[in-house]
């Protein structure tokens, strides 16, 4: 099998890094990183549930990894991190694009309900995208006028966006200026097929921002589009169908107790992925892959997400 299956996973990862899609009659909604499923594992002998299990460093030995698989709905996640190390959740977006042609002048809803319960406005967002060419925008913040840095006290939850007086409305791409009105906006663009609409969180480089999204609302002459997130679930057993890779951290060099489990001679897996046996995950994992006596953890990776599967020592 070799190390190619060690890997530097610490601690549960809770959301995938693919996007969301939801697709309606109007059109198709996609939010980033949005709702993702969450994983358990119930680890299944010979390795214990406690992280007891000490089994011998033999070279010819596998440990058998084996789990059942439980599985829920998270919550939906919008928010900006910048006090990380992490790439991935430096900013959130959820898109809408119509699957019919839609001007700028048809536009006449953009709201969304809100709560920020870390962070608030500022930086650029919170704020509403129209794009218009792949690299031309209109830019809706919110917050306001004239930093946009404050839309908590007060809130501009529900608040549409389309048609306000004030200077919100950033042109600086198709032509016009930072300070402009919704009217300068409809004389530039007003005529142009919109390519999609986003509600976008990205200043977590100024100062971290995580927002409750309870929906969003495009809305035209013909249609009005809301998205809601789904319910976040609890995980309940499932037989799987996904697959799964398997990730090792070795987390001590020095085992606890002795030896107290058998040295298994079987076949051992090289793939890097669990089988899928009588509705369980199943991996063979060779005692020569690992490095030498100690404790190491074990994970397994679902569509991006990864979470942990047992606790065992090598000695």
């Amino acid at each position: 099998m070799g190390a190619a299956i060690l890997s530097g996973v610490a601690s549960l990862v809770s959301t995938a890094s693919a996007d969301q899609v939801v697709t309606t009659p109007n059109g198709t909604w996609d939010a980033y990183p949005g709702q993702s499923a969450t994983y358990s594992a119930a680890v299944q002998q010979p390795i214990n549930a406690d992280g007891s299990s000490n089994f011998k460093a033999n070279g010819r030995a596998v440990i058998p990894v084996k789990f059942a698989l439980s599985q829920g709905t998270g919550p939906f996640v919008f928010a900006s991190i910048g006090s990380d190390t992490s790439a991935d959740n430096d900013y959130s977006y959820l898109s809408f694009t119509p699957n019919a042609t839609v001007t700028f002048n048809q536009i006449t809803q953009l709201s969304a309900v809100y709560s920020f319960t870390q962070g608030n406005c500022g930086g650029g967002s919170l704020r509403w995208s129209v794009r218009v060419s792949p690299t031309q925008s209109v830019f809706i913040y919110y917050g306001d006028y004239p930093n946009f840095g404050n839309c908590t006290s007060p809130t501009q939850s529900g608040t549409n966006l389309i048609g306000l007086s004030d200077l919100r409305y950033d042109t600086t791409q198709v032509g016009g200026t930072f300070y402009d009105t919704y009217a300068h906006a409809q004389a530039l663009i007003g005529n142009t097929p919109i390519i999609r609409v986003s509600l976008v969180l990205d200043s977590g480089w100024q100062a971290d921002q995580i927002v409750t999204l309870t929906s969003a609302t495009v809305a035209t002459g013909t249609f009005s589009d809301t998205f809601i997130p789904g319910p976040v679930t609890p995980r309940t057993p499932i037989c799987p169908t996904s697959q799964a890779l398997i990730g090792i951290t070795k987390v001590s060099t020095s085992p606890t107790g002795d030896v107290n489990e058998p040295m298994t001679i079987q076949p051992q897996d090289n793939d890097g992925i669990y089988r899928i046996v009588d509705c369980k995950y199943m991996y063979n994992l060779a005692t020569s892959s690992l490095m030498g006596a100690g404790t190491y953890d074990v994970y397994a990776t679902i569509d991006g997400t990864t979470f942990h599967v047992a606790t065992f020592d090598l000695k």
